[in-house]
């Protein structure tokens, strides 16, 4: 199977929903875990450090809550990024790109 590329600096592109989802659970998951490591040094700093343990785990768990929330979010919000990416005919990025062509 021979690849060919070809290169360019700006793409229209339209993610179906599973791409679009993959982005979503690492955009989210980096979210949830930012969200735990801010809230637990905001309280540690401003709150007495009894109750450490217990503390890590609520943290984790409404990073985890929120994690899901941002997926349950995304996949509502999928819809209306179809239906822009449809009229404006895709969503236009810029960046580095390499187009490639597989052959058979």
């Amino acid at each position: 199977m021979e690849v060919s590329e070809s290169y360019s600096t700006e793409a229209r592109i339209q993610l179906n929903f599973s791409s679009f989802m993959v982005i979503a659970i690492w955009v989210c998951l980096g979210g949830a875990i930012a969200f735990a490591i801010a809230f637990n040094l905001m309280v540690t700093v401003t709150v007495d450090r009894s109750g450490g343990s217990m503390f890590w785990f609520t943290s984790l768990a409404y990073a985890m809550a929120g994690f899901i929330f941002a997926l349950i979010g995304a996949a509502a919000s999928y819809p209306f990024y179809n239906m822009w990416c449809e009229k404006m005919r895709g969503q236009s990025v810029k960046g580095k790109f390499s187009f490639i062509k597989r052959g058979t």
